[in-house]
């Protein structure tokens, strides 16, 4: 009879350790996938709003984004978007360029925003800091910058980058 015991007792042991097992791996899958972000993607659906659409420069490539140059577009920004849109009609579009008037520091969170995007702080047309940003994620990310350009987390921007920004148009125009 004791030999039954101690096989019941280590083959509860063997099954505790087996789901102890299975409880850490699932709870570091679900941690993994939940810090990668929500794949976004390529277009889906754009910024809410009537966005001015804009060319950018980055290096010798240049591109479409949507304009957020006042404040109320800047509070909107790619909230409750699915994708980064078409802002050209063309597929060509970057993302979102933020204006502002004035060269100081600039904070931005995700909180509201679906998907993830890779946020560049631009100072006198250069790249300063690049932050992959979480999808719905209320932590504030701060650096100084003239402009903040949003893309999806592929896009070819890197620090040191130089970026002009080359005018808007308004889209009913």
């Amino acid at each position: 009879m004791s030999s039954d015991r101690m096989v019941n007792k280590r083959t509860a042991y063997i099954l505790a350790v087996l789901v102890a097992a299975a409880i850490i791996t699932l709870f570091l899958l679900i941690s993994y996938l939940h810090f990668q972000g929500t794949p976004a993607p390529a277009l889906g659906n754009g910024p809410v709003g009537n966005f001015p659409i804009g060319r950018i420069s980055i290096g010798n490539s240049s591109y479409s984004v949507y304009v957020a140059a006042n404040q109320e577009m800047q509070q909107l920004g790619y909230m409750n978007a699915t994708g980064i849109g078409n802002c050209d009609g063309l597929n060509n579009c970057a993302g979102m360029l933020f204006v502002f008037n004035n060269e100081s520091r600039k904070c931005f969170w995700m909180k509201n925003t679906l998907i993830a995007l890779k946020q560049s702080w631009i100072s006198y047309d250069k790249v300063n800091y690049t932050y992959l940003g979480t999808p719905l994620s209320t932590g504030i990310v701060c650096s100084p910058g003239s402009m903040v350009l949003e893309t999806l987390p592929d896009f070819p921007i890197n620090v040191s980058d130089t970026v002009s920004f080359l005018g808007a148009y308004n889209r009913s125009m």
